[in-house]
């Protein structure tokens, strides 16, 4: 028997929920509704509301996703509650994550999904964890890049040790402030929160949590979120990592660079770059590295991290796996790392 379709809502109808699919240039589906209409999305979810604060936004969703006016609501949650719901999207900014998640849970809603910064502090996570563990819920946070096949390959081979011995990490996430939205907004948190989360979790993915070195935040003026937070940390394995968070670029890169004994591996949002050890052609007697492809390093067409958390959730849902990525514990500790960056 066919499992039945997962009732789905989402919360939040902006960039990531639905705007980033009219770019022409994403990987399609970039966002939560991408998937939920997508060919996959359709045979295992069925969406049945759309809520967001703004009427505009409403609309142009409506608009743009052909829905039936019945179902994009201009308000909360809690105004439609009788609504049967087994699975819910929260996509609203940064600081309303842990309002709306407790307000999903006291409902009854036992499956939840949450874009990422999942609250604005540790506590506030904490506070999440504690109520869905009280109702028996599960829930997952977006850190899409931990689906993507071309990092999930590079972290295989890493664990495997095909790539030598992992020496240290430099992750680097650059930003404008020409255009900052919600991260440098009365509501607080600076570019660490808001984007470097995503570099600070696949450090977590890789080596675990590491202890914090060093630290230095740069601020125009006291008082103000930061425009640099620059970190190192060292973990027990003796690997150094370095974190550099900065806006006032005129240009955006991700970047995770690896340095093994005998691999360089830099994974970015421009692609990623493969290095190893080999007899140089510029020094006699030295070993220099080269370029190279790996054989089993996932093509290009085949990867889309979106996908794969969804796939996760709904095998989860139908109980057909336990294991989740990205989860509220490890999610902590990411925000215990941010903090404690703050504090220094």
């Amino acid at each position: 028997m066919k499992p039945t379709k997962i009732k789905t809502i989402l919360i939040g109808l902006g960039r990531i929920a639905s705007n980033l699919e009219k770019d022409p240039f994403r990987k399609k589906p970039c966002t939560h509704m991408g998937v939920l209409m997508s060919p996959w999305g359709k045979s295992h979810f069925q969406f049945v509301s759309g809520f967001d604060s703004n009427p505009e936004v409403c609309l142009e969703f409506q608009n743009q996703w052909k829905t039936q006016s019945e179902t994009v609501f201009p308000g909360s949650l809690v105004e439609n509650k009788s609504l049967p719901i087994d699975f819910a999207i929260i996509a609203t900014p940064s600081h309303t994550h842990e309002m709306v998640a407790k307000e999903c849970l006291q409902l009854g809603i036992r499956n939840l999904l949450i874009e990422k910064p999942v609250a604005m502090s540790k506590k506030g996570a904490m506070a999440i964890a504690r109520l869905s563990k009280a109702k028996n819920a599960k829930v997952w946070i977006n850190h899409e890049r931990r689906y993507h096949p071309s990092y999930l390959f590079v972290r295989d081979e890493l664990k495997k040790g095909n790539f030598g011995i992992l020496k240290s990490i430099r992750a680097s996430v650059f930003t404008s402030a020409k255009n900052p939205g919600i991260a440098f907004s009365k509501f607080g948190g600076g570019p660490l929160l808001h984007d470097g989360t995503h570099a600070l979790d696949l450090i977590h993915w890789l080596v675990g949590k590491p202890k914090l070195i060093y630290a230095k935040m740069e601020r125009p003026k006291k008082g103000m979120i930061e425009t640099r937070a620059f970190a190192c940390f060292e973990t027990k394995q003796n690997v150094e990592i370095i974190l550099d968070v900065s806006g006032g670029r005129d240009y955006f890169q991700f970047e995770i660079d690896i340095h093994t004994s005998s691999h360089r591996i830099i994974c970015s949002n421009d692609g990623f770059q493969f290095f190893e050890s080999a007899p140089s052609q510029l020094y006699k007697g030295f070993h220099s590295l080269k370029s190279y492809i790996p054989k089993k390093f996932p093509k290009p067409e085949s990867s889309n991290a979106f996908l794969g958390i969804y796939k996760e959730i709904q095998s989860v849902i139908h109980g057909k796996s336990n294991h989740m990525e990205g989860t509220l514990s490890e999610n902590i500790q990411i925000l215990e790392s941010i903090e404690s960056i703050y504090r220094h």
